[in-house]
């Protein structure tokens, strides 16, 4: 079965590596940015991305000008998780279409629950996603499966 996927874009690689050290003992599977450029570039060649965890403060791209970006083609989840825990900038994310806006600091094990909460509610679970793939299977396959045909 396929890993949910999701991608982590924090300047820090000790945010990143905590944040993916809680999703990882979960069953993600977690791909890691450090600035706003690779994380349009992991974006766009990764296609399987089922949320999104983003700091606003990062070189080259900001979290606001990534979030931006991606609203224009893409309606994945996105989180922000950042210093930057002033009314106007939770607002400014929120205009940009975040669906949950945390301030540093945060508890680990809350970021994963709003994480599961959230990939609920978009219908992208894990067990969602075994059922999808039971039902991209070939009538041949399914067939092989059960030793009965599907049609």
């Amino acid at each position: 079965m396929d890993k949910i996927r999701i991608l982590v874009v924090d300047d820090e690689s000790r945010m990143r590596k905590l944040v993916r050290d809680f999703l990882v003992r979960e069953g993600y599977e977690v791909l890691e940015a450090g600035d706003g450029e690779e994380a349009l570039d992991l974006f766009y060649r990764e296609k399987d991305i089922a949320l999104i965890i983003l700091d606003v403060m990062m070189p080259k791209r900001n979290g606001f000008e990534v979030c931006r970006e991606i609203r224009e083609t893409s309606k994945v989840p996105i989180i922000m998780l950042t210093a930057k825990g002033e009314e106007s900038d939770e607002l400014n994310g929120f205009e940009l279409g975040v669906d949950e806006y945390i301030s540093k600091p945060f508890s680990p094990k809350i970021l994963v629950a709003r994480v599961g909460a959230i990939l609920r509610r978009s219908g992208k679970t894990q067990d969602e996603e075994a059922a999808e793939a039971h039902k991209r299977r070939s009538p041949w396959e399914e067939s092989f499966w059960t030793r009965q045909p599907t049609w």
